[in-house]
């Protein structure tokens, strides 16, 4: 019988966002949304039964409030049957809610770690759907490279599968703008974002990006895929602005590095934008153009670090 087991997953950053859900409590979204597995950021999870009185969670060695775990932890008791209370530990090589999908990688890695615990089938889809209730975009992190996540209408139809698993020499350079926790929260601000009236119109425009999106990662065109990936994001901001309580995760910085950015596009180099819930901008280019790239933004901007991320593997077992 397993006592301990541990599982390591790698954030994703969707290249057709998911932004909205129409069934919240089982977070199946709105709209189908298409990723890149990142190398760079990962998290870490140990899983072990414990004789305490609740779940608890150790998030880098400090004692963390573990509400969000343990609910996810009762969704699993009520689709696997019940187990005694878990102590999680967890090492995060992500800045937690600043808009690099620490929870993605947080709770593939969880699903990972309590699959192998609780002895269940290791079957991708069934994991993709469990990481899924604990957050919507860790249904996409137990795939490597590209993940398509199938927005489905209820819990057994949305789950995401592998869509493109290999590396087709796109590059990601990480603005961290901020680590510090984001003020909107993604699941209140997906939900002011869909009272926006143009919503909808983002939902259908966002059907057609994904099938577009899905040639061109076929395709290895880095130019197409970075115009398409800036336009779903820049509308997906624009639905928070346009809402019935507006708000915005851009700061003054993310609003600098996204103009930076254009004109360096307009200058000849592969250059764009695509952005999460939060302030940190990632810009897409290729493997050729990220040297040169990275050194034009640590000269515009040298109080901001940045990080060059490539395509990641899925979840493993450590």
């Amino acid at each position: 019988m397993t006592t301990i087991a541990t599982a390591k997953a790698h954030t994703n950053i969707a290249l057709i966002k998911y932004w909205g859900k129409k069934v919240p409590a089982l977070n199946i979204p709105t709209t189908s949304s298409l990723s890149m597995t990142l190398d760079k950021f990962y998290t870490t999870t140990s899983a072990e039964f414990s004789d305490e009185a609740s779940d608890t969670l150790i998030l880098n060695a400090t004692n963390t409030d573990s509400t969000r775990v343990s609910k996810f932890l009762d969704s699993l008791r009520d689709y696997y049957g019940d187990f005694p209370k878990v102590r999680v530990r967890s090492e995060n090589h992500v800045p937690t809610a600043a808009g690099l999908a620490s929870s993605a990688s947080s709770f593939s890695a969880l699903t990972g770690a309590m699959f192998q615990l609780l002895e269940l089938p290791k079957d991708e889809r069934e994991m993709s759907r469990a990481a899924r209730r604990g957050s919507g975009s860790a249904s996409r992190s137990i795939f490597g490279n590209f993940a398509l996540w199938n927005m489905g209408n209820d819990d057994k139809s949305s789950y995401a599968e592998s869509f493109y698993d290999e590396d087709i020499n796109l590059s990601m350079i990480v603005a961290e703008i901020s680590s510090s926790q984001k003020k909107m929260s993604s699941t209140l601000g997906m939900q002011l974002a869909q009272t926006a009236p143009t919503y909808s119109a983002w939902v259908e425009k966002s059907a057609q990006q994904l099938e577009e999106m899905k040639q061109a990662i076929i395709t290895h065109d880095i130019e197409k895929i970075g115009l398409i990936a800036q336009d779903n994001a820049l509308g997906m901001h624009e639905q928070n602005r346009q809402c019935t309580q507006p708000f915005d995760y851009f700061t003054e910085q993310t609003r600098a590095v996204i103009d930076f950015t254009e004109r360096c596009y307009r200058s000849g180099l592969l250059a764009f934008v695509t952005i999460d819930a939060g302030p940190n901008v990632k810009i897409i280019t290729d493997k050729t153009t990220e040297k040169e790239l990275l050194a034009k933004f640590r000269r515009e901007f040298p109080e901001i670090s940045f990080e060059v991320a490539h395509a990641g593997g899925g979840l493993k077992y450590v």
